[in-house]
């Protein structure tokens, strides 16, 4: 297969290969998928924000009952201070009688912060278990999902990845330069690289160039360039006369 014929069979795979891949993505299925997999991103941020709360309360949680178990210990020695007899001063008795008190008040409002955590700490892990719960039905979704798109879509896909190799035998015919030469024409022009001179019309531009031009066309080689519209342009034996 000569260059020519090769780069006109691979503009038109390119084409195939491009309209199969709009209708692969415009099954309803894969839409279905993209809107359930954003949901599941703002799930899983959802979650992960929840578990940062929790671990947050249980920090706090942690930090006030070591306080708490602290101020015990304080008091718990303060007391056997004035137990033991060994204080006999009684400013002294009294002064440790105060801070003792000072101390148990210091303890029952930290046992009361730790209550108030706890319940905030009840509450965030039954907001982060609805989260998750949330989080794996729509993970099952997706998955279901998947299935049916690989049922309605996989003769598509396979069709689309035979195209695909067929496109990579006939793009080794073509020189690296021929190859990249088109390629960037193809991005440039909207997926259509290439056009045959037929008569004296390009079959990509639709337009009819001047007789003058047809017949330079038609002295040079199988492949050219359109004046009008700048693709590759491939001059068959016979189409610019």
């Amino acid at each position: 297969m000569d260059q020519a014929t090769a780069l006109v069979a691979l503009s038109e795979k390119d084409l195939e290969i491009t309209r199969a891949t709009k209708r692969l993505d415009g099954l309803p299925e894969k839409q279905a998928i993209l809107d359930v997999r954003h949901k599941l991103r703002d799930i899983e941020a959802l979650s992960a924000k929840a578990d940062v709360y929790v671990a947050q309360i249980e920090a706090a949680v942690r930090r006030a009952e070591d306080e708490t178990a602290t101020i015990s210990a304080k008091i718990v020695a303060e007391q056997q201070k004035v137990d033991s007899g060994e204080i006999s001063n009684h400013k002294e008795l009294q002064s440790l009688s105060r801070e003792i008190d000072s101390l148990s008040r210091q303890k029952d409002k930290k046992e009361n912060e730790v209550l108030t955590l706890m319940e905030k700490l009840e509450a965030g892990k039954a907001q982060a278990d609805k989260i998750s719960a949330t989080l794996v039905k729509g993970k099952a979704k997706e998955a279901q999902l998947i299935s049916q798109f690989q049922k309605v879509g996989g003769d598509l896909q396979r069709e689309i990845d035979h195209m695909q190799k067929q496109r990579v035998s006939l793009a080794a015919v073509l020189d690296d330069t021929l190859l990249a030469r088109y390629d960037e024409l193809r991005a440039a022009k909207h997926g259509l690289g290439v056009g045959i001179l037929r008569e004296s019309m390009c079959s990509a531009c639709r337009i009819n160039l001047p007789l003058e031009k047809v017949y330079a066309l038609g002295g040079g080689g199988p492949i050219a360039i359109c004046p009008s519209c700048g693709r590759l342009l491939v001059i068959r034996s016979g189409d610019s006369t």
